[in-house]
């Protein structure tokens, strides 16, 4: 898969089937919107395009409210694995709040991306004061010979998937309808770190994960997990929490993994 992060490196001379959204959580909307591009591209000999952004776009306009579903990281993971060409991950900075819908279309994707069909949500805004919605980039697009397929809502159970349901769900511990509407277990990735060891001295060893500040956590718990270190698999417990038993003021994930006894740091 061919990445590009910097808008001024982005300069592809194939003809391009294009997606663009934030896409936190790549929930089973988003599937919709990048599967939908995937097979476009393959039947109309085009390259795959997600064009997605570093940061969410509500974090510019009102810093940190808005905590992420998942890494930039297993954003890409997950997107690779659904068979794109090329991932586009910019930033979203100044230039994305005062750049015209003439110019976002004529300058990024057209002379930049090299577009020839655009799939976009039914809901999709862009360029400056969001002047941009589906009916302006049909008009745009197709000035310079690039047709546009709009997506209506995915629902399920009669209610359209949302990223926003989706944080609500983990952020109040109901992981299980978090997975259903992203169309996979919820996951996080961390790095092993140093905590108390307290587990150890009791004799119930636990993985202390790192959190990043960025990405949700789960609600306070504990759950029954699948843990993967390295290629390996094994059954574990999770917890979410402060540790007051012990004294703990700080939240923390641990991790318990069952038939494990590794040095994991």
């Amino acid at each position: 898969m061919l990445e590009f992060y910097k808008i001024n490196d982005i300069n592809i001379s194939f003809d391009t089937c294009v997606t663009i959204g934030n896409f936190d959580g790549v929930h089973l909307g988003h599937q919709t919107l990048i599967k939908n591009t995937v097979e476009y591209a393959k039947k109309n000999d085009l390259k795959s395009v997600v064009f997605t952004f570093s940061n969410h776009p509500v974090n510019y306009f009102r810093p940190n409210s808005v905590k992420n579903i998942m890494s930039l990281e297993e954003k890409r993971k997950i997107i690779c694995d659904l068979g794109v060409d090329i991932f586009i991950s910019i930033p979203f900075d100044s230039s994305m709040t005062e750049i015209t819908a003439h110019d976002y279309v004529k300058n990024i994707l057209i002379d930049r991306v090299n577009a020839k069909h655009l799939v976009i949500g039914h809901d999709f805004s862009f360029a400056r004061n969001r002047e941009g919605n589906p009916d302006v980039l049909t008009k745009l697009a197709t000035e310079y010979g690039c047709s546009v397929e709009v997506v209506e809502p995915i629902k399920l159970h009669q209610k359209r998937i949302s990223s926003t349901d989706i944080r609500n769900y983990i952020l109040n511990g109901d992981v299980v309808s978090a997975s259903i509407l992203l169309g996979r277990n919820y996951f996080m990735e961390g790095e092993v770190i140093y905590g108390r060891q307290i587990g150890r001295k009791l004799g119930f060893r636990t993985a202390n994960i790192s959190i990043c500040p960025n990405n949700l956590v789960p609600g306070i718990g504990i759950y029954s997990s699948y843990v993967f270190v390295g290629s390996n698999k094994y059954l574990g417990a999770t917890s979410v929490g402060t540790n007051p038993t012990v004294k703990g003021n700080k939240l923390s994930i641990e991790v318990h993994i069952l038939d494990f006894d590794k040095d994991i740091y």
